[in-house]
């Protein structure tokens, strides 16, 4: 009989379900996954989906005891117990509060990048330029600080370095207007040869 699957409710284009696909790949668990396909969007609420994760967001992972987990480090954490022999969080100390820090600087620049995106997404005349000033400057510095984490990080694979890869292949679509790699060079270098590896190929997003 075959053991029940993971369901994983899915979006291509969102850079969290990307980290995700990323991770499960990289533990070799996408087998044990059922990928479903689960439209979100500003306006208008998945009422499927709400039932299960209060907050409406992808990703989200139902177990095959039937829980749902949600956000998408909480995600990750719990592939960690299911298969543990390769850890995307570690267990020691410091470089658990390295990869976790690696990750909110990662999930921060999408956050920050979505809200420029949104600002920048309105007539000219009603967009407030203060607040787009704060967004772009939360945005490049979150680079910053990513390509010094990379710089000190070698070539080892963490949640942090698949946040920070997911977050930069949305840059790259959703920013392409910032010239990101002019001013982190250790970084856009370091994503270029990630970008290149099955897992971050098989999960990227369709062409637009």
């Amino acid at each position: 009989m075959t053991a029940p699957k993971m369901r994983l409710m899915h979006g291509p284009f969102s850079p969290f379900v990307r980290k995700v696909m990323v991770s499960a790949i990289e533990k070799g668990m996408l087998d044990q996954i059922e990928v479903v396909p689960t439209a979100v969007g500003a306006g208008k609420t998945n009422e499927e989906l709400i039932m299960i994760n209060p907050t409406g967001k992808i990703p989200t992972l139902v177990t095959p005891q039937g829980m749902a987990v949600y956000d998408s480090t909480v995600i990750v954490e719990y592939l960690d117990q299911v298969h543990p022999d390769v850890r995307l969080i570690p267990t020691d100390p410091a470089q658990r509060l390295r990869t976790l820090r690696m990750n909110a600087t990662a999930d921060g620049l999408i956050q920050a990048g979505v809200l420029v995106r949104t600002e920048l997404s309105r007539e000219a005349a009603k967009q407030w330029p203060e607040y787009l000033n704060q967004q772009w400057n939360k945005v490049r510095h979150c680079l910053r600080v990513l390509n010094e984490d990379i710089a000190a990080s070698g070539e080892r694979i963490t949640l942090g370095e698949i946040a920070a890869a997911a977050a930069l292949g949305w840059v790259d679509v959703r920013l392409s207007e910032e010239n990101w790699r002019a001013q982190n060079p250790v970084l856009g270098q370091w994503f270029d040869r990630f970008a290149k590896r099955p897992s971050m190929v098989q999960s990227a997003p369709p062409a637009a």
